[in-house]
């Protein structure tokens, strides 16, 4: 076989017909090829299911003795038609245009289990101006990055040592820090995060090679009978109900949100979620960036309810941080 019939429908004069085009196989399996393209082949280990030490909301009545801080780790800038899906009311009559976001890292201390880190923000050598992990295509996109702090110095300042990395999902501009993370440190991802396909990946995989190279396999969550909460699947990451890792499925597969407990109440880490403050405020969901607008907004509203029967919550979006906010 050396074609191939790429078969459309077309509308003339009010008339419908089914049309197909000679297509040579040969310009055909590039294309097949590289949609099939997962994010990157990397070992992956799911950890054991567990059982939470209590239920979810019960723990989070109580202050908790979580200390968190959030670090500008650097700056971008995006389009908000990524950011926020301006399709959905009452995004719509919000005009498009590049703004600038932050890449945070948030800082989770606790007292007998160490440091914890939500996403990982830049690496020290991309912060004094190296290319980092970023490889090929990638770097065409970073060029109007602004590094602010990278991991390393994060990491430096730390008064305990880092047990884990949680990271929300494996989108670029939330593992250009890994470089930074210590070998033999777990880095904690969601289920399927590593298997959904498409072109864009193709393009950021030898980044993601870079990013991971030298570390152990990512430690899935493993949901199986874990709690569930509005909807949504939880699993105590510590097992004291301290810190809790939510699954929110639709920015891409295995996107994970973060919940820990702190002094002044509990704390939300929406990862990309939400990117934006005015997003979770509108329970509008980003926009071209994510791989499933439904899914997205359904795990957007789901958090949204379970923050409602958490009064004393404090929520901080994918990309916004006291020195960087979007405004619409």
């Amino acid at each position: 076989m050396d074609t191939f019939f790429n078969w459309a429908v077309q509308s003339t004069n009010g008339r419908v017909r089914l049309s197909a085009t000679e297509v040579p196989v040969k310009h055909v399996l590039p294309l097949v090829l590289l949609s099939a393209c997962t994010v990157i082949h990397h070992p992956q280990t799911v950890l054991p299911a567990g059982q939470p030490s209590q239920p979810m909301l019960e723990a989070l009545a109580s202050p908790g003795v979580i200390q968190h801080e959030a670090v500008l780790s650097a700056t971008w800038e995006a389009p908000l038609s990524g950011l926020l899906n301006l399709d959905r009311d009452p995004a719509s009559q919000i005009e498009d245009r590049k703004v600038p976001f932050a890449i945070p890292v948030h800082v989770l201390e606790h007292p007998t289990a160490g440091v914890f880190i939500v996403d990982t923000g830049i690496s020290a050598e991309m912060a004094e101006g190296g290319r980092g992990p970023a490889r090929g295509v990638a770097r065409m996109f970073l060029k109007s990055l602004v590094p602010a702090e990278p991991l390393a110095d994060i990491l430096e300042r730390q008064q305990a040592p880092l047990s884990g990395v949680l990271l929300t999902h494996l989108h670029l501009d939330h593992v250009l820090g890994l470089n930074d993370v210590p070998p033999g440190t777990p880095i904690y991802a969601g289920p399927d995060e590593m298997v959904n396909k498409s072109l864009q990946n193709f393009a950021t995989r030898p980044t993601h090679k870079a990013t991971l190279r030298g570390h152990d396999a990512l430690s899935v969550w493993n949901l199986d009978d874990a709690q569930e909460v509005e909807g949504l699947r939880v699993v105590d990451v510590v097992g004291d109900g301290s810190l809790w890792a939510v699954h929110v499925p639709g920015h891409t597969p295995g996107s994970m949100a973060y919940l820990a407990n702190t002094p002044s109440g509990p704390q939300l880490f929406t990862g990309d979620t939400s990117h934006t403050r005015w997003g979770w405020d509108h329970g509008v969901e980003p926009g071209t960036y994510s791989e499933d607008n439904d899914a997205n907004a359904a795990s957007l509203a789901a958090l949204r309810a379970l923050a409602e029967r958490l009064p004393a919550l404090t929520v901080y979006v994918g990309h916004e941080v006291a020195e960087v906010t979007i405004e619409p």
